[in-house]
């Protein structure tokens, strides 16, 4: 199916506020994550555990947010139909852009720095390196390229939500719609002109947003990740966590969408196509991860080059690192790729959910595995109450942001042509066949 047959956006003109079991889940998670923080502090965790733990965290959600933009610029410069019931889940994740940029500001100015080697001990390093990681100018580089994204992001949310917030005030009147809606609707009263600006803008910024998240997240991974370990490089290792970033969004996506469908109204449209489409999608990229995986490790272990072979040694072949590194490959790999192989489990929303969350959980220790061995060298795994309960704090805060936006706009592109079926396309059904013969 490509797009929504006979599509009504009147029932989708006014936001539903979320549940409140949702919204009080979340907060007790931010709490939770909170204390745990505080806890860290106090018992002098937070140096290294603490502060690693919000790395992992910081390079996970920021895969996933920015991940969505890139996935927003694909599915509309590609004039994607069948994905456009899933566009708010993918808005509300892009819409949390700027909090990381501003948390990982924190992060660097609250001496998230003395993770990194080449900061604590400069002598380390040499040459071209020395030169390309100071502290000030890699913070300086992160922190600008981040908010380049982020704020071409916001534009290109603007210009997405601006017909509908304009169809859905004209629908319902002002004193029906919340106030902030008339900050991105001022001065428009038209709204098939808005439909048709809408089309130009987000087609003349998708290239671009595109193209800045695979720039900008390429140097971001060699300076805040690859980094955390100066003498070791991969040339392939930018395009590695740019593209695993957007597999995470599309992971990230669906789930959204499956348990956040049912209190939007939006489930009806939610069609089992639509998951099939995006679950092979989901696939495809799985199996890319894996092979771009494997184009890394393999030359630097057949080639067992000194500079690199250290990290790969440390990751696979010492403890507590080795099983993490198979329990890795099996949940961002081996599960997704055998159960995802099937048709029906893609459309089985419940089956579909289950292998999505096996797949975000490994993407999670799979950042793990790639940061903390880096910066963490006692014998235990650091994976305990204080990990998990930071984790749990950002977890709750994805949820309540997300949550928060999708019950504040149109649950769906209500003014989005795409939305409906192209003319010029035949669907041919069984029963159909049936009948004619």
């Amino acid at each position: 199916m490509i797009g929504i047959e006979n599509f009504d956006p009147k029932p989708h003109y006014a936001p539903r506020p979320a549940p409140q079991g949702l919204t009080r889940g979340a907060q007790a998670l931010i709490a939770v994550g909170a204390l745990s923080l505080v806890a860290s502090i106090g018992m002098g965790d937070f140096a290294v555990r603490g502060r690693g733990v919000v790395l992992v965290n910081l390079i996970y959600f920021t895969a996933i947010c920015f991940g969505s933009s890139a996935w927003l610029a694909a599915q509309t410069l590609t004039l994607a139909r069948w994905s456009r019931p899933l566009r708010r889940f993918a808005e509300s994740m892009a819409s949390f852009t700027p909090v990381l940029v501003l948390f990982w500001l924190l992060f660097y100015v609250t001496g998230g720095l003395n993770l990194y080697e080449w900061h604590t001990h400069p002598d380390v390093i040499w040459g071209h390196k020395a030169v390309w990681l100071q502290g000030p100018f890699m913070v300086g580089r992160v922190v600008l390229g981040l908010s380049v994204v982020a704020l071409t992001t916001l534009v290109f949310l603007r210009s997405s939500l601006r017909p509908d917030l304009l169809a859905a005030t004209q629908a319902l009147g002002e004193s029906a719609v919340p106030s902030w809606w008339q900050n991105i609707t001022a001065g428009a009263t038209d709204v098939q002109a808005e439909v048709d600006e809408r089309h130009t803008k987000l087609q003349g910024l998708s290239p671009i947003l595109g193209a800045l998240y695979a720039i900008v997240l390429s140097f971001f991974a060699f300076d805040a990740i690859m980094s955390l370990a100066p003498h070791w490089y991969a040339n392939m290792f930018g395009g590695w966590f740019f593209m695993s970033g957007f597999w995470s969004s599309m992971v990230w996506i669906a789930i959204l969408a499956i348990t956040f469908g049912g209190w939007l109204g939006v489930e009806k449209h939610l069609k089992p196509s639509v998951f099939h489409d995006h679950g092979k999608l989901v696939f495809g990229f799985t199996m890319f991860w894996g092979y771009t995986t494997y184009a890394q490790i393999l030359p630097i272990w057949y080639g067992n080059m000194t500079e690199e072979i250290g990290f790969l040694l440390v990751r696979f072949n010492l403890e507590p690192w080795t099983y993490l590194s198979r329990v890795v490959g099996v949940m961002c790999f081996l599960i997704p790729f055998i159960t995802l192989l099937s048709r029906g489990i893609k459309k089985m929303k419940g089956g579909f959910l289950i292998v999505l969350s096996i797949l975000a959980v490994g993407i999670w220790l799979e950042r793990f595995l790639v940061a903390v061995p880096s910066f963490w060298t006692e014998a235990s795994l650091p994976l305990g109450p204080v990990e998990l309960g930071i984790t749990a704090g950002f977890f709750g805060l994805f949820l309540f942001w997300t949550s928060r936006y999708l019950s504040s706009v149109p649950a769906l592109a209500v003014t989005d042509p795409y939305m409906n079926p192209h003319p010029d396309d035949v669907h041919a059904h069984a029963a159909d066949l049936v009948a004619h013969h």
